[in-house]
């Protein structure tokens, strides 16, 4: 599901900061650079220091020190006009992009050289719009769309994206049911290696997992709606993180909830400081203590267990996060901004 990027009232210049926080950490050590203005940012993703991120006009680029310094990536021929809004690096050193947009502008790209591309996968009908993909390995790997005349759209690979399968699911699809391609996060694979993946535009927002080669449907909190619900999952020890709100009534506090996964009941966390809906999100383990990042444009903001409210971290344009235990976070937005947050 296509979201329009609203125009930033200003550009952000290169600055740096230390945030003193009442957590189980002493502080926040961040920094924000603007990389490319002609490239506003929709995916972000990481392995350790190696960071890669994509967004408008084509743009992919690439750190190998943790965001401090950052090189373009050329992407594949003639892409300039198309809007990444995945990104995944693979262990193997490739890379993969996911386009999203009506018909055969919804793609995936794939490079195991960082040179030559090759298509994977493209939109066959006008209805076609790719949200999110996901590599759980170099091989193995899942899609998922908005619904189509056929039903929910999910596809998977075994053979590193050269085939794709559509997925079987005995539940039907909701009427006008797809994802948000906002952050490369409503389809993410969970600590526990389940692959969970959320949805929205429906009456009743859900969560889709996958467990033991056999999916099942989860009925969220979430308020449906058209533009509404969940728009980014994390799954990290027996909880499952929904993120999401609603676009149209964007004057009302974005949502989070988690479900636990041993007693299979919701709970909400604190009132988001966000507006509109979560666009992404991140989870890092830091002093045995899960910590929750959530980004829209109206900014980050984080929480940890046992706090009564969440932490305003930034307040810049930020679509998606990614998140490392011992490298910290980086989150990536409009206008080519890219902001580190690094905890001691």
């Amino acid at each position: 599901m296509k979201i329009n990027i609203k125009n930033a009232p200003m550009m952000i210049k290169t600055f740096s900061f230390i945030l003193g926080l009442m957590l189980s950490f002493t502080s926040l050590a961040g920094s924000v650079q603007v990389l490319d203005p002609n490239v506003s940012f929709q995916a972000v993703h990481r392995i350790g220091k190696h960071i890669v991120a994509s967004g408008t006009n084509g743009g992919i680029y690439q750190s190998t020190d943790n965001g401090q310094h950052w090189n373009k990536i050329t992407g594949p021929e003639n892409s300039l006009g198309l809007q990444f809004r995945d990104i995944q690096l693979l262990s193997n050193g490739g890379l993969i992009v996911m386009s999203a947009g009506e018909g055969d502008t919804s793609r995936i790209y794939r490079t195991d050289d960082g040179k030559n591309w090759q298509l994977q996968i493209e939109g066959t009908r006008a209805s076609t719009f790719y949200d999110c993909m996901h590599f759980v390995n170099d091989q193995q790997g899942w899609l998922y769309g908005d619904s189509d005349q056929d039903g929910l759209f999910i596809l998977a690979t075994v053979d590193g994206g050269s085939h794709w399968n559509r997925q079987d699911l005995v539940v039907a699809a909701q009427v006008g049911e797809g994802g948000f391609a906002s952050s490369g996060t409503c389809l993410n694979k969970g600590h526990d290696n389940n692959i969970y993946i959320g949805t929205g535009n429906a009456l009743i927002p859900r969560v889709f997992i996958q467990k033991d080669q056999n999916w099942q449907s989860l009925d969220t909190p979430f308020q449906g709606g058209e533009a509404a619900g969940v728009f980014s999952v994390q799954q990290a020890e027996q909880w499952l993180y929904i993120f999401g709100g609603s676009l149209k009534e964007n004057q009302n506090p974005a949502k989070v909830q988690r479900f636990n996964l041993k007693t299979k009941l919701w709970s909400s966390l604190p009132e988001v400081p966000l507006n509109g809906a979560v666009y992404g999100s991140g989870l890092i383990n830091k002093g045995n203590k899960i910590i929750v990042l959530a980004a829209n444009p109206e900014g980050v903001s984080l929480w940890q267990e046992g706090s009564k409210s969440w932490t305003i971290l930034s307040k810049n344009n930020i679509w998606s996060l990614a998140c490392d235990d011992q490298f910290g976070c980086v989150g990536v937005g409009k206008d080519g901004l890219v902001e580190n947050f690094t905890f001691r």
